[in-house]
């Protein structure tokens, strides 16, 4: 489509460089704030076109090279070009943005970004594509807007045990003659799956209708970081979820144990729990101090049930609502754990349905919601309109879908703090903790 040059005037929210030609957004892969580069279109529409940094004409001050020799053909890490204290701004930019695009307000005090304690070797989980490739079975990242595999040793932000530990599994799965995932007879190695705390690791591996043989599970088992081993059968063609429904135990324990801020958890391959255990707890503790003592607390998508655990000193009771069936298994058996069971309990069930059921019993204090990237829906922005809790903590992962939603609350609850948090460094995610009251 040609090049051109392009003044970079503010940042995107996936963490590419914005400037304009002929008043038309240009969204920059690879640029930062006030950079002049040099451009490549790569597709244009009516209202918008795309590109990649071909030159720098003019570099900002604050580019760094990047750690990793993958980061511009992976595309995980935008930011990785920043050196770190202008990735804080550049997030912190990108929320208020958000706040007033969607809400138009714009006298909303938003804290500074809490830092990150590792801005590199954070992250305690991979998912990750498998793929035969000359002769070899690899495990790695897919290119950017693209379905070829970057096989890489080591990622920059992984846990630097994470990967030690990939490599060494997937030697094993090579030595026992694995092939990648075939449609057609549904057989191979589709994902690899891989998390741990404290060196201990539980590998997942998602593949087709196939057993494995016992001498590749004892292999894997001896490894001395793995204390769970698991297959999980996905043969969808349509569905785009890594997961399929049946997990098979094949060794070790049936949980992965971790412990944060003095609660104890375990989790299945199914449950969620954040990537960054360190800045989780800052995080936690944080809404925590939030939320006033009162007689009932409810934590919508409460997943494992670390966040009610933490809150059970706060109120009489504590009700985690949480979708997926193992997750609320963990979460009730880890309510057990802490012996906290009398006044910490975890439903299964749609949010939304949940919380109504629970406002008909009885007043609901204190809300805290953690909902996924999409936000709260349009059930639970209602079922929250006739609940009206006095307090409402909302922790949300992305800033345009935060925005929204506060955009429908304003009408009930006044914003009392607005606290990001760099949750994921080196890329343009950002997890922010909103305390609202409600309007009298």
């Amino acid at each position: 489509m040609g090049k051109t040059t392009v003044k970079i005037i503010k940042m995107g929210i996936n963490g590419e460089g914005i400037g304009y030609i002929n008043k038309m957004p240009v969204f920059v892969e690879g640029a930062l704030l006030n950079e002049l580069v040099e451009i490549e279109l790569t597709e244009k529409n009516q209202n918008y076109a795309k590109a990649v940094t071909t030159k720098i004409v003019e570099k900002s001050e604050h580019r760094v090279k990047p750690s990793c020799p993958y980061q511009e053909k992976c595309g995980g890490c935008s930011l990785m070009i920043s050196d770190y204290k202008t990735q804080l701004e550049i997030k912190k930019g990108i929320l208020k943005e958000s706040l007033v695009k969607y809400t138009g307000m714009n006298d909303f005090q938003i804290e500074d970004v809490v830092e990150n304690p590792n801005p590199f070797h954070y992250r305690n989980q991979c998912k990750l594509p498998v793929k035969w490739l000359k002769g070899t079975l690899y495990s790695g990242l897919y290119e950017a807007n693209s379905s070829r595999l970057i096989y890489m040793d080591e990622c920059k932000v992984h846990e630097k045990g994470l990967d030690s530990t990939r490599v060494k599994i997937m030697k094993i799965l090579n030595d026992a003659g694995f092939r990648d995932y075939n449609d057609s007879i549904e057989r191979g190695v589709r994902y690899f799956v891989l998390r741990g705390f404290k060196g201990v690791y539980q590998c997942t591996l998602v593949t087709g209708k196939m057993t494995i043989d016992k001498e590749v599970i004892d292999r894997i088992m001896d490894l001395k970081e793995v204390g769970s081993l698991y297959q999980n059968i996905n043969i969808s063609k349509r569905n785009y979820d890594i997961f399929g429904r049946d997990f098979i135990h094949l060794g070790g324990s049936k949980t992965i144990e971790m412990r944060i801020e003095g609660v104890v958890c375990r989790l299945s391959p199914a449950s969620f729990f954040q990537l960054n255990v360190e800045q989780a707890a800052n995080l936690y503790r944080t809404v925590v101090s939030l939320i006033e003592p009162c007689n009932t607390i409810v934590e919508a998508y409460s997943g494992i049930g670390v966040m009610s655990l933490m809150l059970k000193d706060k109120a009489n009771k504590v009700i985690g609502i949480e979708s997926i069936k193992d997750a609320v298994k963990n979460a009730n058996n880890n309510a057990r754990i802490n012996h906290s069971e009398t006044k910490v309990q975890f439903v299964c069930g749609d949010a939304a349905e949940e919380m109504k059921y629970i406002a008909k019993k009885e007043s609901v204090d204190t809300l805290v919601v953690d909902p996924p990237r999409t936000g709260l829906d349009e059930g639970m922005l209602d079922c929250i309109s006739k609940a009206r809790p006095k307090q409402l903590i909302y922790v949300s992962c992305n800033p345009a879908t935060l925005a929204k939603n506060l955009n429908f609350l304003l009408e009930y609850y006044e914003v009392d703090r607005i606290i990001p948090f760099d949750m994921f460094s080196q890329t343009p995610h950002l997890e922010t903790v909103v305390s609202l009251k409600r309007i009298k």
